[in-house]
């Protein structure tokens, strides 16, 4: 009797913790479903900004490459003037930071490919219809080579500000006792009462980097220069099956920050790349990199060593907001 208590007791914990794994589940994609945005025509302010911002961002990044395509990015540049007209046939104000940093983004475009003899009248008329003034805060940011000496005797405010990601680099490979101490300061990242569930992957085959690359939305245009690329997973097994659901991708994303800022104290040019993969796409890589079934995606990040040019999306931070209560 005592025997069938302890094993029906157990039973009882089993069924409660998946219903309450599957409730925080489901109120999680709930509330994903009902706040995300979908599409150009959004529901709120804040959802209008991130998309302005994301189509904003794009057309950054093609200013930013070296070998300039004059006319560029037509599907994502009428995405971008879509939410934009959008959000303002919904009321909403041509102020707004972001929205005067997506003009002035556009513009730079406008001017880009007037030097190479294209006329984008249709845009013109489009951002002059809709109003708004330029802030003159977004395109393209120049800048040095920065020097692995500067850099390592900077403050954290200088450090900081000076890590831009690259989408260009030097044909000189990138030494793995560099990465190796990258990875190694990374490590102090602070995790879930200090597990430390994560892993770095370092693919050198350059067949291999190119399959990744074909499995990552993000990379067109400039994949082909990296000289390594890094993943970032966490693991798990390392979790608590009752109630950390979502820690693995918190201490992941921590890590994988302290990763990118390892790497550029160690003079390493970056550009993290999102893996919010098609289930395609996560199936391929996982095969490819032989990862274990409890490791998770969290980023993978494209390295090698400056050019003599460097220049990058601007991607002006927006003013922060602080609540103190």
């Amino acid at each position: 009797m005592k025997y069938i208590k302890r094993i029906a007791g157990k039973w009882k914990e089993e069924i409660d913790l998946y219903v309450a794994l599957r409730r925080k589940d489901k109120d999680y994609v709930k509330k994903f479903k009902k706040y995300s945005f979908w599409g150009n025509k959004c529901n709120e302010e804040k959802q209008y900004e991130a998309v302005i911002t994301r189509w904003q961002h794009t057309i950054e990044k093609g200013l930013s490459y070296i070998d300039y395509r004059p006319g560029f990015g037509k599907a994502n540049m009428d995405a971008l003037l879509t939410a934009m007209e959008n959000y303002v046939a919904d009321g909403y104000s041509t102020d707004a930071f972001f929205f005067k940093t997506a003009l002035s983004t556009i513009i730079s475009y406008i001017s880009r490919n007037k030097e190479y003899g294209i006329e984008e009248n249709e845009i013109e008329s489009r951002i002059k219809a809709m109003g708004g003034t330029s802030n003159g805060l977004g395109g393209v940011l120049r800048f040095s080579p920065p020097d692995e000496k500067d850099i390592r005797k900077s403050g954290y405010e200088e450090f900081a500000k000076s890590r831009h990601s690259m989408r260009h680099f030097s044909d000189e490979p990138v030494m793995l006792d560099r990465i190796k101490s990258a990875v190694q300061l990374a490590q102090y990242t602070p995790s879930a009462c200090n597990r430390q569930g994560w892993r770095t992957i370092v693919i050198s085959d350059k067949n291999m980097i190119k399959q990744v690359c074909s499995n990552q939305n993000g990379n067109r245009g400039f994949g082909q220069e990296f000289d390594k690329m890094l993943l970032v997973t966490a693991d798990l097994r390392c979790f608590n099956r009752d109630r950390e659901l979502f820690q693995a991708f918190i201490d992941g994303g921590m890590y994988a920050e302290n990763i990118l800022n390892a790497l550029h104290y160690e003079h390493i040019a970056s550009v993290p790349l999102s893996v919010s993969l098609q289930r395609k796409q996560e199936i391929n890589i996982r095969r490819l990199l032989h990862l274990h079934d409890a490791e998770i995606l969290i980023l993978l990040i494209g390295i090698g060593n400056y050019p003599d040019i460097c220049q990058t999306a601007r991607s002006e931070r927006h003013p922060v907001e602080i609540e103190i209560i």
